[in-house]
């Protein structure tokens, strides 16, 4: 209903961050504005693939007591891209729940903090309302 011609098409992981990005316009993740969703999903998870990759040559190539250390580190960082990308899922669900005028959004919201439920609810909203103009969001 918002213009998506293949809407099953959305449950492709990338795909689905672009099609977010058009739909929520600019929103924010802990008050730093996102412009392009799909673009800083691409960006958090490159930051971990290195971190995990850096964490996997620490273990061939730094002493044995150090391993440990640099894994913590490795860690945290992919923690905090972890935490940000979850923040952004929240933020992003939010704003097209607005735009799909939920009756009940702090539930739907509640339930998109568990992730792997967020596509499901997009569907259901999708069909049950009609979606407002991008523009007309605030």
């Amino acid at each position: 209903k918002a213009g998506e011609k293949d809407a099953k098409l959305c449950f492709i992981p990338f795909y689905a961050f672009w099609v977010a990005n058009r739909l929520t316009g600019v929103f924010s993740v802990l008050t730093i504005p996102v412009k392009r969703f799909h673009v800083y999903v691409v960006e958090l998870v490159a930051i971990v693939l290195l971190a995990f990759v850096y964490g996997c040559w620490g273990e061939g190539n730094l002493p044995e007591p150090s391993i440990p250390a640099l894994w913590q580190i490795m860690g945290v960082i992919m923690g905090i891209c972890a935490f940000l990308l979850w923040m952004a899922l929240l933020s992003s669900s939010g704003k097209i729940y607005r735009r799909f005028n939920a009756e009940r959004e702090n539930a739907a919201k509640w339930l998109s903090s568990l992730v792997i439920t967020i596509p499901f609810i997009y569907v259901y909203y999708a069909v049950k309302n009609t979606p407002r103009e991008l523009k007309d969001m605030y």
